[in-house]
């Protein structure tokens, strides 16, 4: 039997996971010496965290037969049916914005608690993009604190009036392997119109993530 290199495991494991009812999409991370490190999952809140991570140890037990560590588990979830208000709250720690040619920069910074999450994303340096930018570094900063990649994509983001206010409107997609569902998030215009980027993509976000834990 042919010998499955660590990439090809991890890829078997997070497999396995993703099979796990009401898991939407993982993450597996291995140290240098090819130990388990940490799992991150992204799941709906239909059931309850700590049995989606029971389950994990018992399925990567029985398959790989390695005793896991309910510590390196992360399980974030989505709340799927808004029927409770997201106790996922961050805050805008600050905004960078710097040009070089033809290029820009963009550095989102969020807050959590104590913790600050730091999300980049480069581009060229035109109105439309950059504003595209800003939203994907804050979702940047998003998939860093989930352990997720590409888990949300920004569709597109509109400027327009609504009672005589300028309002920023965001379309999010949350991308997993069962379907794609559409977010929108809204914020009316103050005085930055990158923080109204950032706070407008939040909004979309924020009532689906409803919880982030070990």
């Amino acid at each position: 039997m042919e010998k499955l290199s660590m990439n090809q495991i991890i890829l078997e494991m997070e497999e396995i996971i993703n099979h796990i009812p009401e898991v939407i999409s993982s993450k597996v991370i291995v140290s240098a010496s090819n130990d388990l490190e940490e799992i991150h999952v992204l799941a709906s809140n239909q059931r309850n965290a700590k049995q989606i991570a029971r389950d994990i140890q018992s399925a990567l037990t029985a398959k790989f037969d390695i005793k896991v560590d309910h510590k390196i588990i992360s399980v974030a979830q989505i709340n799927f049916k808004q029927e409770t208000e997201s106790e996922f709250r961050l805050k805008i720690h600050s905004i960078g914005y710097s040009v070089s040619g033809n290029m820009a920069q963009i550095k989102v910074v969020l807050q959590k608690g104590d913790e600050l999450i730091e999300g980049l994303a480069e581009g060229m340096n035109s109105k439309n993009n950059v504003y595209r930018m800003v939203a994907n570094a804050t979702l940047e900063c998003i998939h860093t604190l989930l352990g997720m990649n590409s888990t949300f994509i920004v569709e597109d983001i509109e400027q327009m009036q609504l009672a005589k206010r300028n309002v920023i409107v965001t379309a999010i997609s949350l991308i997993t392997h069962h379907e794609e569902e559409l977010m929108v998030g809204s914020a009316v215009v103050r005085k930055d119109e990158y923080e109204t980027i950032v706070r407008a993509t939040l909004d979309a976000i924020n009532r689906r993530i409803v919880r982030f834990g070990n």
